[in-house]
């Protein structure tokens, strides 16, 4: 599936569920937050969910030495809304959040909510250049940025300090600016940015109803408990970093550590450690580097979750993983389009190399070229239907597009389904080569490949040889320490070579420093592809 961290442009169709027989749902809890009255305005409901449950006291972030309980992130909401009112943003205008994790990022993304206007948030390490794209792309009336990229804006910017200190109330009465605005549940609250990794990026639109579905969901799985503490690698500019810093703890009672530097896995121990942190998200690649540490590895052991999402995990890292977590290991699968995950393998009931089954209220099925559903077991391509959708447009002034509950959104993933209802993941569709006239996933290869005794990572692509003839190239990192690097590729090939048809086999293996990844952490394919020349004489 298009990951969540990256959220690859996909292609809706308009067949409806019943047409097709979907995978079964698997069982998920419901969330606490039934029993307090709706209101339409995410950012109001959520404040009313912690004064009827009593966490106005609680911790809600801990950033720094720091801790803000509930109620002072909601009065610190009130404050920055009216703020913005004073600032002229009105309702649906389109708000870009240029903030690191933190604390003002929280308050100021719930404050663009209570108003009725969208929250835009954009990836802070972005080149200046992507910078100004994104706030062209939103169409943006103002920029709340931290102050070392507020230089880079065309338009209207403030830092959060300048929009609290120079817009907000003069005395401690109540802000009326920041009264909340009365809306219905399919007002836009947010949109989220894809990579731009298949074209130019697009913004996916959210409701302010969408978090109640997410919690339905993969927060039915996760069951965060009041007082739980949780970590995201990934950040809150991201649909997975947003729910699972924003949207899920807030609706549970959970506290969220927030740490504004670029998390590294010299820095995430620290934090595992000294916060007591129990539910864990992160990606495969920063896993495996994590593993790589003999002291975060006894930290992860204490964890009553960990997640893993953003790219395919590979088979022997996974087999890693669940020595360390077992059962506790959680594999999840989602879009920036469709705002969390929708596939989840583990923590109840585990299926090693699959993403598990299907969150309600969401449906999955498989199709083939033409859209037409294909038997349990064969190869197609991935679709999901349900009520949070948006496959994005082009500029923010456009109205959000959004699809209907029975509609299918095409992943753009090549997948299977059993007859047990478990979803097995083979890769993009784009990403699969061709040699020998066949198909080949690159998964099955690579998997094959980051098994073998000093390879940290794999990344398999098709060459056009001299002769015309097409072929795969292995791109490798090594392990740290690993020098007989001609050694390593023959290990490589012979391995292969004796548990692969000879199509799937690399004619070559390239040693690099890093695989060419994007923002988001994703494998820039197209990179390797573009990389793809004859060898000099001597390379293995």
């Amino acid at each position: 599936m298009t990951d969540i961290l990256t959220g690859i442009p996909a292609v809706p169709t308009k067949s409806g569920p019943t047409e097709s027989g979907p995978t079964k749902s698997g069982p998920t809890k419901s969330g606490p937050t039934e029993s307090v009255p709706a209101d339409g305005n995410l950012s109001v409901r959520l404040e009313q969910l912690a004064r009827h449950k009593g966490w106005l006291d609680r911790t809600a972030y801990l950033q720094g030495t720091h801790r803000y309980s509930y109620g002072e992130v909601y009065d610190r909401v009130r404050r920055t809304a009216g703020a913005l009112r004073r600032l002229g943003v009105r309702r649906e205008d389109r708000v870009l959040l240029a903030l690191p994790d933190s604390v003002a990022f929280v308050v100021t993304f719930l404050a663009v909510l209570r108003i009725g206007a969208v929250a835009v948030p954009v990836n802070t390490f972005f080149h200046a250049d992507e910078l100004r794209s994104s706030e062209e792309i939103a169409e943006a009336s103002l920029v709340v940025s931290d102050a070392s990229l507020q230089k880079e804006f065309r338009g209207r910017s403030v830092t959060p300090r300048e929009l609290t200190e120079s817009y907000g109330p003069a005395d401690d009465d109540v802000d009326t600016g920041g009264a909340p605005e009365p809306l219905p549940s399919d007002a836009p609250a947010f949109a989220v940015f894809t990579s731009g990794t298949t074209g130019a990026p697009r913004l996916c639109f959210h409701d302010h109803g969408d978090a109640l579905h997410f919690d339905r969901a993969i927060g039915g799985v996760l069951a965060l408990r009041q007082g739980e503490v949780c970590y995201s690698v990934s950040r809150m500019y991201f649909a997975y970093g947003l729910g699972n810093s924003v949207l899920l703890p807030l609706q549970r009672g959970a506290v969220v550590v927030l740490t504004p530097q670029r998390a590294d896995e010299t820095s995430v121990p620290l934090v595992l450690r000294r916060h007591g942190v129990s539910v864990f998200y992160a990606q495969p690649s920063f896993y495996a580097r994590l593993l790589a540490r003999p002291e975060a590895v006894g930290l992860l052991g204490r964890l009553r979750l960990a997640l893993v999402a953003g790219e395919t995990l590979p088979r022997p890292l996974e087999d890693r993983l669940r020595r360390v977590l077992g059962p506790r290991l959680l594999n999840i699968c989602g879009t920036s389009e469709i705002g969390h995950a929708v596939l989840a393998n583990g923590p109840h009931e585990t299926h090693p190399y699959s993403l598990g089954r299907i969150l309600p209220p969401y449906q999955a099925r498989v199709v083939d070229d033409a859209g037409e559903p294909v038997p349990d077991g064969e190869v197609g391509q991935l679709q999901i239907a349900g009520p949070t959708i948006g496959p994005g447009v082009t500029r923010g002034s456009l109205p959000p597009h959004r699809l209907g509950p029975d509609e299918w959104f095409t992943t753009g993933d090549a997948a299977r389904v059993d007859d047990k209802g478990l979803v097995w993941l083979l890769g993009r569709v784009d990403d699969i080569e061709i040699v020998a006239g066949a198909n080949v996933h690159p998964t099955e290869v690579e998997d094959l490949i980051t098994g073998i005794a000093g390879v940290r990572e794999a990344a398999v692509c098709s060459v056009r040889r001299a002769d015309g003839v097409t072929s795969l190239r292995a791109y490798v990192v090594a392990e740290p320490g690993v020098d007989r690097l001609a050694t390593l590729a023959t290990t490589i090939r012979s391995t292969t070579g004796a548990k692969l048809t000879s199509y799937k086999v690399p004619e070559d293996v390239e040693f690099i420093d890093a695989l060419p990844r994007n923002s988001t952490g994703k494998i820039l394919r197209r990179v390797l592809r573009g990389a793809n020349r004859e060898l000099p004489d001597g390379t293995a």
